[in-house]
């Protein structure tokens, strides 16, 4: 399977970390000469996170997936373009063919068995044992952090959990949801038991103990397991490592990435070295030029969104910014809404590639709105739940929840409030599909998607399973 990647280009993947190694030829690495130091160490370990800034993952796909398959994102309106499955993702006319899923497939278990690399090969190590406890404690995080990657977008999926080093016995079936969920639990709470609080400066932006808690409060609401979820993520405030920035906008400055909000990004690195980030030029329109340079437009806001913020609500104008066709610069007439996102601009990137800003696949204010979830899930009402919620919304301009919500109005509010304040962030599809409101919620942007219940999962990857006789396709596909 393409999934299961042979040690020989997993060891040529390792060149392209963000670590620099030694300058020896590539024809001298092996298995036996490479895992021999720290430095080796920290090379595979930092081999693990590099997968995460590639346009299989938050280069590109995964904003293909997580924004334009929701009420957040849709291509139309007079827009255009050539990219049949983005149009796919969008109108929900995908099928397992669509190339779409057989890229992040792919990138995410070629990233798993890296993992497992790490995990095999680093142990046996002779280096300082708290650094390669660290190194093993990072590689389980990654591990579990893309296996909920798969399951929440997949369901079941094959879970493999030691090195690949040939290309025998590759064909795996799928374990159940339940296993998934099981093997990143214990990932995520190994890794929890080791990963520091923070880190100097050239370490920053690693997985961290707050990250470790984060993602477990976020694994259990999805397993609506609320006292687990609650108590997790006030293990997250109670660190006192997070808070919110006095402004909202502040959040996305480049200046402030990996910043007391960041409790784990996907790094980028600009100034031509190839690690830059794609979003301000992927998310920029084509008639919005940067140094020259012009945007590809992509992930299009809906009209729905952005009638969806108070014109007072001081997130909106940070998050969306609307055009004209007698602004400056001017959109095209033919543009019947032309709303693009705005968070991620980059004005001293020289190329739509090359952006300084870091993806925020977990930001403190995702904590908060989780504990106030979780807790309004066990009681209503919850004086804790309202504080945190009314503390977000009074940074973006708004006045405080009305007290005394049901705890079906406060439900509503919590989510109304995650679109807002997360847009653009990754989190909606999931909102959307762990709440089962996707179909309502795309039938009421656009009554044209041909969205249906089995859409709550994406299909198994056609490719995968012509390799792969075990693998079983999702219901309705």
């Amino acid at each position: 399977m393409k999934k299961n990647i042979p040690l020989f280009l997993l060891l040529l993947g390792l060149l392209s970390a963000c670590e620099v190694l030694d300058q020896r030829p590539e024809s001298n690495f092996s298995p036996t000469n490479f895992y021999k130091n720290a430095d080796d160490a920290k090379a595979a370990v930092s081999s693990v996170y590099d997968p995460l800034n590639t346009q299989n993952l938050y280069g590109q796909v995964m904003w293909i997936i997580q924004d334009q398959a929701t009420d957040d994102a849709e291509w139309g309106n007079g827009r255009s373009t050539a990219n049949q499955p983005k149009n796919d993702l969008d109108k929900y006319t995908f099928t397992p063919a669509t190339s779409t899923f057989q890229s992040l497939w792919s990138a995410v278990y070629a990233a798993i068995n890296r993992a497992n690399t790490v995990l095999t090969r680093v142990p046996a190590i002779d280096m300082d044992s708290e650094l390669k406890n660290r190194y093993l404690a990072e590689a389980k995080f990654m591990r579990g952090f893309y296996y909920f990657t798969l399951v929440r977008l997949f369901g079941g999926v094959p879970l493999i959990t030691t090195e690949t080093t040939s290309l025998n016995n590759l064909s795996v079936s799928r374990a159940s949801v339940d296993e998934v969920y099981a093997q990143i639990i214990q990932d995520l709470t190994e890794a929890e038991s080791v990963l520091p609080v923070s880190y100097t400066t050239a370490d920053r932006g690693r997985a961290t103990r707050g990250a470790a808690k984060a993602f477990l409060a976020k694994v259990y609401l999805t397993r609506q397991e609320w006292g687990k979820a609650s108590a997790k993520a006030k293990e997250v405030i109670d660190l006192g490592t997070y808070d919110l920035w006095a402004n909202f906008a502040d959040a996305f400055v480049i200046a402030n990435k990996n910043g007391k909000e960041a409790v784990f990004e996907m790094q980028a690195l600009s100034g031509g070295f190839g690690e830059g980030s794609w979003m301000q030029g992927y998310m920029r329109p084509n008639f919005d030029r940067v140094n020259g340079v012009a945007g590809f437009g992509d992930d299009p806001p809906t009209e729905n969104l952005y009638r969806t913020y108070r014109p007072d609500d001081k997130r909106r104008d940070v998050t969306l910014r609307l055009y004209s066709a007698t602004g400056t610069p001017a959109a095209p007439a033919s543009v019947l809404f032309p709303c693009y996102v705005n968070k991620y601009l980059d004005p001293t990137a020289t190329g739509n590639g090359d952006g300084g800003n870091n993806y925020p696949i977990i930001r403190y204010p995702d904590v908060l709105l989780m504990y106030a979830e979780a807790l309004n899930e066990q009681t209503p009402n919850n004086a804790d739940a309202y504080a945190v919620v009314n503390r977000i919304r009074n940074r973006a301009g708004l006045p405080n929840l009305t007290p005394n919500l049901s705890q079906a109005q406060f439900r509503d509010s919590l989510l109304l409030e995650r679109r807002l304040e997360l847009a653009f962030e990754g989190h909606r599809w999931y909102d959307l599909t762990r709440t089962k409101r996707l179909v309502a919620a795309l039938k009421a942007q656009n009554p044209g998607i041909a969205v249906g219940e089995h859409h709550y999962l994406f299909p198994i990857p056609q490719t995968e399973r012509d390799v792969n006789p075990l693998l079983t396709q999702n219901r309705g596909y």
